[in-house]
């Protein structure tokens, strides 16, 4: 059997290059291709180095957690948490770092979240699908990783797929980003 290409995940641009250096250095040489990280509206951190990294080195992002793990879909402000059946409430405690990072009770994360959803609603866009066209967007994004326990969850990821953000969507986003940036690092 032999290995012709690499993807890492949770990475960050120093272990992306020491891995690089370690398989340019291999006799059969493996190239790695993709680095599977976390990226969405509220979580940019991919952005800071680690971008021109893959850049410079033609990895491509494997964004896992498009919808933040749900909370960009608006489903989670309900007075009463959301669905009972959605991931968050069915598996509370099992998600320890996503349920800390994108933990709505902390206000920077659930107000910058009210503004990415009203972007969507003011556009007749589902908010899901604004989330998967943002990370679509992204020039080094080869594939979003997302879960849907719905035919309409994945009816929306695909539709996602098809908007296209116009300048003044794109400002919009840019404008929140602006004033609360990766609130969910």
């Amino acid at each position: 059997m032999r290995i012709r290409y690499i993807g890492l995940s949770n990475e960050t641009p120093y272990g992306l290059l020491k891995f690089l250096h370690v398989a340019e250095s291999v006799s059969i040489n493996p190239r790695i291709v993709s680095v599977q990280n976390s990226y969405n509206l509220l979580c940019r951190n991919f952005d800071s180095g680690m971008a021109e990294c893959c850049h410079h080195e033609r990895v491509s992002l494997l964004a896992y957690s498009p919808l933040a793990m749900g909370i960009l879909s608006g489903k989670y402000f309900s007075l009463d948490g959301g669905p009972t059946d959605a991931r968050l409430n069915l598996f509370r405690g099992r998600y320890a770092e996503g349920e800390s990072r994108y933990n709505l009770s902390y206000g920077i994360i659930r107000k910058a979240t009210e503004l990415y959803v009203s972007i969507a609603h003011n556009y007749d866009i589902h908010p899901v699908s604004l989330a998967i066209a943002f990370v679509l967007k992204h020039p080094l994004v080869a594939s979003a990783v997302f879960g849907a326990t719905k035919s309409w969850q994945l009816d929306e990821v695909l539709n996602g797929c098809r908007v296209q953000l116009t300048p003044e969507i794109v400002a919009e986003i840019s404008k929140v980003h602006s004033k609360f940036p990766n609130p969910c690092p």
